[in-house]
């Protein structure tokens, strides 16, 4: 077990303690629809790298190896025992993910990869949780100059999960400035910033663990009183479905290349500056930013009775995706690969219904007659469980949307 998955469960454990606060201390912190959005993006993130080989992998041991008698020659030997080596390791790969982290916000292709980060208009922990899915893997690029100083792949996985690891704790809004942190380390102020969709504060503090790199290279920002942080991005997403979050900007960039009429421009808008669009894309199909001014979050209103059941749908599709992690590796690729499926037809369509689309209500219990009907394709040790789980999902979901009308709920605001 890597040590991303060992560290899931305490990460859901400080989300509860945070909620926890939150609702005892009224800070208005979290929303249910927006929180679910967050951490459905992040389970989809994790079970789509069960069915497919990172590229990195792919790349960086083989070239690590070929080049194995330089560094024998030059005397470099790394050692995940030697706690300093360990440091040094993770100091680097901060280097590198600071450049990544940089690009992905500057060029429109990583940027389509980079944006699920930020889309959450809320900040707290399950802010972290939110990742992207990669569906077009490109950031390994960066992280390939650590093959100059002959770091092997074992110690780059562990920096790596390091460095991610110690970035879920600056997701709060509840920590304050401690000065000295503020000069060395990315601390929840100073990532408050880089999350914050305020002109001052747009692209700046890209760093993972070190805020230095930012002072370095003149991207630092401090956060100011007198501005406080609105999040989200300017272009909202409107929607808690993770996979609709994934091909957000993809989309948009598509629809772009599709329309113009101009081939260098259908071949580069990929790689420009983030935002570009071609003038002729643009002006027939206007994508206008939010007005910060007047910014209201994408919060609709439903039933009561649907949000306690999306949350039910979440917390067993968490369930379901800690003990896939756990045994995928006793399951056949097929098999993996048909769960995987399930989960994520279950998580779009617990996004939609938060979004109240109408169309749910036989999506839904289109999704659970399909479970239902492919229980033998799947491990027979689980049978018993997804047969009563759908079972009495489709029983309760017939009685909230399609045997009465439940009551509902004001939407909360801030």
């Amino acid at each position: 077990m890597g040590l991303v998955t060992a560290a899931i469960p305490f990460f859901l454990l400080a989300v509860l303690i945070e909620l926890a606060l939150d609702r005892w201390r009224g800070w208005g912190l979290y929303r249910l629809n927006d929180a679910i959005g967050s951490l459905g993006a992040g389970i989809l993130s994790r079970i789509l790298g069960l069915v497919r080989v990172g590229i990195l992998v792919l790349i960086y041991i083989p070239l690590y190896q070929w080049l194995q008698p330089v560094y024998q020659s030059l005397g470099i030997s790394w050692s995940l025992e030697n706690p300093w080596h360990l440091v040094l390791a993770v100091i680097a790969y901060d280097f590198c993910y600071y450049w990544k982290h940089r690009i992905s916000h500057e060029i429109n292709i990583f940027w389509a990869e980079h944006l699920v980060h930020h889309q959450s208009e809320d900040y707290n922990l399950t802010t972290a949780l939110r990742q992207s899915s990669d569906l077009v893997p490109l950031g390994w690029i960066f992280y390939l100059p650590l093959l100059l100083i002959g770091m092997p792949w074992e110690l780059l996985v562990t920096a790596g999960a390091i460095d991610l690891i110690y970035q879920f704790w600056v997701h709060t809004q509840k920590f304050p400035k401690v000065r000295w942190m503020e000069w060395i380390l990315v601390t929840p102020s100073n990532h408050r910033v880089h999350h914050a969709q305020n002109k001052v504060y747009v692209d700046r503090n890209y760093g993972g663990v070190l805020i230095i790199w930012d002072r370095l290279f003149g991207t630092y920002q401090e956060e100011l009183t007198e501005e406080p942080c609105i999040y989200g991005v300017r272009k909202p997403l409107n929607t808690f479905d993770p996979l609709a979050a994934n091909l957000q900007h993809f989309r948009r960039m598509w629809l772009d290349a599709v329309y113009t009429k101009n081939w260098k421009e259908k071949l580069t808008l990929w790689f420009r500056a983030t935002g570009y669009r071609p003038a002729d894309a643009e002006a027939a199909m206007p994508v206008p930013s939010g007005d910060l001014d007047n910014f209201h979050r994408f919060d609709p209103t439903i039933a009561r009775g649907l949000r306690w059941y999306a949350l039910a749908q979440h917390l067993i599709y968490s369930a379901a995706t800690l003990a896939l992690l756990q045994y995928s590796k006793t399951l056949g690729y097929g098999t993996t690969a048909l769960l995987v499926l399930m989960l994520v037809v279950g998580l779009v369509v617990n996004g939609r219904i938060l979004d109240g689309e109408g169309r749910t209500r036989l999506w839904e219990l289109g999704r659970l007659i399909a479970l239902f009907a492919a229980l033998p394709l799947l491990p027979q040790a689980i049978w018993a469980a997804v047969a009563g789980y759908s079972l009495v999902s489709a029983a309760l979901w017939w009685r909230l949307v399609f045997a009465r009308k439940d009551d509902t709920v004001t939407s909360v605001s801030h």
